[in-house]
């Protein structure tokens, strides 16, 4: 049983309106309504929408009631047609859920028809008694305007737009020029519903104050004067509403409960509403599946460590752009952390999952942000939920889907990041699978990882003889099942672990150089974070100022992305070593002119060349052109350089006639054990 609230509420309702049950059930409705179902030739108020409107109406309301019933108010515009093709409204409108007793549901679905004017006075009887019996709904005035719980003023259509004016602003209160209200009345045609919004500051002359909390709203609903009168001037309901919501200030906050504050994609309440409507229409499409990603920015922290707050924001900023255009106007972006994102898109198969998520770490390799004399990258780690298109969607939980492509990104994580995961759903219970999913070995926890040192040869490519070492730490449990080197790492220098591990190396790789007599020198890589550590820095100064031999066999090696964000640290660093008789390098060196327009200044011995510049040079003479450029250059400044990663005998001989100093390999050999420390942390 309806409460008297609502039902009172349907019958003084301008338009056919009922109170609708999920599947369409139709569970009350007022008399526009009943009179609506008559020209369906129904001779009773039908069980549901499906009763009364087209095959093509019914299927758009569906999905409007869908999202209705998912918390979401919402509206449908267009021609809403009868079962008997008559045209029956232009918009329907649907509420969010409300109690109707116990567990029973509903919305209210009110149609507008077509710009109809509410009609208070009877007009003469239709000779269709049957019709007339449910024509629209005729009360004595006094007995309708009594049935509103809101103030109500009745115009005939006699009235002046400032006699409105005036009887409208004496029932409000307000004090605020009636100039703009008589404007606004003036502009109105008097053939449809209009709203108008009036501040309840005194000081403000303007319709709407923005400033202001509370306005109040009137509601001016036009009346069909009696077809039997011939001087019928057409009339208008006002109903009043006081104390409301400013408009302004009720837009901006649904915009802010739902949209990122910073990059104006949705947050994750958005999200995860988009993301059941999307599921919901996943059930009625057998084509296409949903693709769902997690990205989780790599090395963000250092982003807004070293180039601030400002462009930390700007940096998120250009990520959200990247997003939007990857996954184009079927996709949807949201920014659901500090550093973290979710998308989601409709996708044929895995491999068009697979294939989008490395178009947007593609995107992401793009992004170059200037902060001063720094240049910040991004990179991310990408975990992806796939639902195939023949997977039923009737149990899934958007929190849940979430879930799995958040751990999936998790195993991102740790092989090192800059990667993506993807994990087909199987389970139609994700209460059950998110249970079962865990969390793995942390990568900050060794207590079962320790690390053990491992070397390359570095081979000269003049002498053809080995001229030095890169020394690599390894885990001792790496492999199927461990933590890769790589991810443990990433791990280290998220944390700030990386100075101790640095550290820990150092003393290692001096010990091995004292107890080796071999020839050649000993090259170890120092990450950015022990560059600028005052304790890293005062062990190098006391372990090698009075020791120049020693010295003079160590390499120090820091990758140029380390130099692009933290270029003084770099350059202050390599100016200690090479002051202490050490060598330095500049690994991963991929020609970005930042670097190479700082080369003159800074006293670098090696340039390690990235694998993109130095591979496949054999086979295409421009690639062989631009090294060839460089390693011209790097001579004229008495730079040496390294090729990596060569596997081949061809690619050997094209670096030697580019006169490339060195290279290693797996052609030169596999990394080995450095012999002769102790390897436990």
């Amino acid at each position: 049983m309806l409460a008297g609230f609502y039902r009172s509420l349907l019958e003084v309702l301008p338009a056919s309106a009922a109170y609708v049950a999920a599947d369409g059930q139709v569970l009350a409705c007022n008399e526009r309504f009943e009179a609506a179902c008559l020209w369906c030739e129904t001779p009773s108020v039908p069980s549901g929408l499906e009763d009364v409107l087209s095959p093509e109406s019914w299927k758009r309301c569906q999905r409007v009631l869908a999202t209705a019933f998912s918390g979401v108010p919402s509206e449908v515009s267009g021609a809403i047609t009868l079962r008997s093709g008559a045209r029956f409204s232009n918009q329907m409108s649907c509420t969010s859920p409300v109690s109707l007793g116990g567990e029973r549901l509903a919305v209210l679905v009110q149609f507008e028809e077509d710009n109809a004017p509410l009609k208070l006075f009877p007009d003469a009887a239709p000779e269709d008694d049957r019709r007339a019996a449910h024509s629209d709904v005729q009360f004595e005035p006094a007995v309708f305007l009594r049935s509103f719980p809101d103030d109500v003023l009745l115009f005939d259509g006699t009235e002046s737009h400032e006699e409105k004016a005036i009887m409208l602003l004496e029932v409000v209160g307000s004090r605020q020029d009636m100039a703009a209200l008589v404007d606004r009345l003036a502009a109105l045609d008097g053939t449809r519903p209009a709203t108008i919004h009036i501040s309840e500051c005194e000081d403000c002359a303007g319709l709407v104050c923005a400033s202001e909390r509370k306005v109040s709203e009137i509601r001016l609903v036009p009346l069909a004067g009696s077809a039997s009168r011939a001087d019928a001037r057409r009339g208008e309901l006002a109903i009043i509403r006081r104390e409301m919501e400013c408009p302004e200030e009720a837009s901006e906050n649904r915009r802010l409960a739902y949209q990122d504050p910073l990059t104006g994609l949705e947050n994750r309440r958005a999200f995860e509403r988009s993301l059941t409507r999307e599921m919901k229409r996943l059930e009625a499409d057998s084509e296409t599946g949903l693709a769902v990603f997690y990205v989780d920015l790599d090395e963000f922290k250092k982003v807004n460590d070293h180039g601030g707050h400002d462009a930390g924001d700007e940096m998120l900023l250009r990520v959200a752009d990247c997003l939007r255009l990857t996954l184009g106007e079927f996709g949807t972006a949201a920014r659901i952390g500090g550093d973290e994102f979710a998308c989601m898109l409709p996708v044929a198969n895995e491999e068009a999952a697979l294939e989008t998520a490395q178009q947007i770490l593609a995107s992401f390799d793009r992004i170059r942000l200037d902060v001063a004399d720094r240049v910040f990258t991004i990179g991310g780690s990408i975990g992806v939920a796939f639902v195939a298109s023949d997977q039923s969607a009737g149990t899934l939980n958007a929190a849940a889907l979430l879930g799995l492509a958040d751990r999936a990104c998790l195993r991102g994580k740790r092989v090192g990041g800059r990667s993506v995961q993807v994990q087909t759903v199987q389970s139609l219970d994700f209460r059950v699978a998110a249970s079962n999913l865990t969390e793995g070995t942390d990568p900050l926890d060794f207590s079962n990882n320790d690390l053990v040192l491992f070397s390359m040869p570095i081979r000269s490519l003049r002498q053809e003889t080995t001229c030095g070492i890169e020394v690599l730490a390894r885990l001792r449990t790496q492999g199927e099942g461990g933590v890769s080197s790589r991810a443990w790492i990433s791990a280290a220098e998220r944390c700030g672990f990386i100075a101790q591990l640095d550290a820990w190396t150092l003393e290692r790789v001096m010990e091995a150089v004292a107890q080796c007599n071999e020839p050649g020198f000993v090259a170890m890589n120092v990450s950015a974070y022990s560059a600028r550590e005052p304790d890293f820095r005062d062990t190098l100064y006391h372990r090698l100022s009075d020791n120049r031999s020693l010295a003079s066999r160590l390499c120090f090696e820091i990758s140029e992305r380390d130099f692009l964000r933290e270029p003084g640290t770099v350059e202050g660093f390599f100016r200690l070593a090479s002051d202490l008789g050490c060598q330095t390098a500049l690994d991963d060196f991929g020609g970005h002119w930042p670097v190479l327009s700082r080369l003159i200044d800074m006293p670098i011995t090696w340039l390690k060349f990235e694998a993109g510049l130095t591979q496949q040079i054999a086979d295409s003479a421009a690639r062989a052109t631009i090294l060839q450029g460089m390693v011209n250059t790097a001579h004229d400044l008495n730079i040496r350089c390294v090729a990596k990663h060569v596997t081949q005998e061809s690619e050997a001989e094209a670096l030697r006639r580019l006169d490339v100093d060195a290279a290693q390999g797996f052609l030169y050999g596999t990394p080995e054990p450095l012999e002769g420390v102790k390897q436990a942390l």
